[in-house]
């Protein structure tokens, strides 16, 4: 196996017959993410009709292209964008930061410390006292992956899948922690419940998150999750940063 290293990237490939990818980074660490994010950003602030979408992920961004223009200029645009600046050298600028109530009392909570290496309470303080970004987006509509924790976290997914776990419970496996935004079957194990609710049609910003968001949980007992159901937010506290 070839080693991949850090100098490679970023990369450049052809997805289909209208999209590139552009690849920060072969893992998913900080300096990947951020690198893709900041791009997203600013290849979106452009605002060039050549460029329909413009999708981050956890190391990567896809450019989905207009087949009406000038493929082969748009792509020397996107290249030289790529190379004018060094993404990866990019440091962290958060804008928002949200708190969250979390009730630290899932099924699997003691499973999951166990296999992290700590004690139940050992986890709580730790989730507790991280601050997590938003890595991106997915998989149900506004819903987070949180990242990144300490390495003893990088514990795996279950062997098997819960049947399903419901809106707003918390879960963790690969050092990354999500907050369901539905009922659904996840292969994660199911640590916390909060009131939090990522995805609301009627709320005036649909999408509570934004990718980049920093986000930090406040614990709270099962009453106190179950008295927030009806706020907006579910008690969740959103600042803007400088």
């Amino acid at each position: 196996m070839i080693e991949q290293t850090q100098e490679r990237f970023p990369e450049l490939t052809f997805v289909g017959v209208d999209g590139v990818l552009l690849r920060f980074g072969a893992d998913v660490t900080e300096q990947a993410n951020v690198a893709a994010f900041s791009f997203h950003q600013h290849i979106d602030s452009l605002g060039l009709q050549s460029i329909l979408e413009s999708a981050p992920s956890l190391s990567a961004v896809f450019l989905r292209l207009d087949l009406a223009g000038d493929l082969d200029a748009t792509v020397q645009l996107i290249e030289a964008e790529m190379r004018a600046k060094d993404w990866l050298g990019l440091p962290f600028k958060p804008g928002r930061q949200w708190t969250i109530p979390c009730s630290f009392d899932g099924p699997q909570l003691s499973e999951a410390a166990g296999l992290a290496g700590v004690s139940e309470a050992d986890a709580i303080a730790q989730i507790t006292d991280v601050r997590l970004r938003v890595l991106t987006l997915g998989f149900a509509p506004g819903q987070p992956y949180l990242g990144s924790l300490e390495p003893h976290w990088n514990i795996p997914r279950m062997d098997g899948i819960a049947p399903k776990v419901p809106a707003g419970a918390l879960v963790v496996a690969v050092r990354q922690l999500i907050i369901f935004s539905f009922e659904a079957p996840t292969g994660w194990r199911h640590i916390g419940q909060t009131a939090f609710r990522c995805f609301d049609k009627d709320r005036t910003t649909p999408f509570a998150f934004e990718a980049g968001d920093v986000v930090r949980f406040a614990q709270a007992s099962t009453g106190e999750i179950e008295d927030l159901r009806q706020d907006t937010f579910g008690g969740a506290r959103l600042e803007t940063l400088t």
